[in-house]
């Protein structure tokens, strides 16, 4: 999850095409993945929690919130990733979003608490 993840920050549409699960690759064009790199701004990832996934199990789950800007706009994708493994690798099959119940988020001063979670102010994380 976190280095697919970091492909998204570093715009690594290789990699995110190679780790997504051949029954489900077609789902995502090369083009759609390097537009919405373009297009965001990743600021933040938080692991809210997982199940399965580990060495000796062959599918797992993990449940996150990623923090973003698009359009000037933060933003938080909060989804529950399935993933499945194949020989030793692990590929993302698909997710399930998490629709926000909360109103839309708004940029935070600089002196409130930057919305990625890290604990600082605004203006010293993401200011």
């Amino acid at each position: 999850m976190r280095s697919r993840y970091s492909a998204f920050v570093n715009a690594d549409v290789t990699y995110l095409l190679n780790t997504r699960h051949s029954s489900t690759r077609a789902l995502d064009s090369p083009q759609h993945l390097k537009q919405s790199c373009q297009e965001t701004t990743w600021t933040g990832l938080r692991i809210l929690q997982h199940h399965q996934g580990q060495s000796k199990d062959d599918q797992g789950t993990v449940t996150f919130s990623a923090h973003y800007i698009e359009n000037d706009k933060p933003g938080v994708l909060t989804e529950t990733s399935r993933f499945v493994k194949e020989g030793k690798q692990w590929y993302y099959l698909d997710g399930d979003h998490k629709a926000p119940n909360d109103p839309p988020l708004s940029k935070p001063g600089r002196n409130d608490a930057c919305w990625c979670g890290s604990g600082k102010k605004f203006k010293r994380c993401h200011g």
